[in-house]
């Protein structure tokens, strides 16, 4: 070369320390928050009754025990029954209705992958699933 800057080449420590930082910090990162983008309570609660129906390994819920149990109470009947209704439409769960006397009694079946080591409750399309068809 005549004149010119000679070329550095970048260290090895160097090299292996930008893809540590890449694959342990700014992928995980960015696929956590590429995930919560657009993100609804919606989106947060179906996220929070998927992860206890697994935890809990139910076969079988009532409104209210997703309403109190699962959500804490964070939101009502009709919004506990609305979020239901998107996760029997997303496949999770299943209405299954009993007439009585008096008023039907309504059961949700759950669905057996959320316990037998299917999908994860937690992963982003879990929650997608459930509320990309509300919207």
């Amino acid at each position: 070369m005549t004149g010119g800057i000679e070329p550095q080449s970048i260290g090895e420590q160097y090299v292996e320390a930008a893809i540590h930082l890449w694959r342990d910090y700014f992928w995980p990162h960015s696929r956590t928050a590429l995930r919560q983008i657009g993100l609804t309570e919606k989106h947060t609660n179906a996220r929070r009754v998927l992860r206890w129906l697994a935890a809990n390994r139910r076969a079988e819920v009532s409104l209210m025990d997703i309403r109190r149990e699962a959500l804490s109470q964070r939101v009502d009947a009709k919004q506990t029954r609305s979020l239901l209704d998107s996760m029997v439409r997303a496949g999770w769960l299943k209405l299954v209705t009993k007439k009585t006397a008096g008023r039907a009694i309504h059961r949700w079946h759950v669905n057996p992958q959320l316990s037998s080591g299917g999908p994860a409750a937690e992963s982003a399309g879990s929650a997608e699933r459930v509320s990309d068809r509300d919207q």
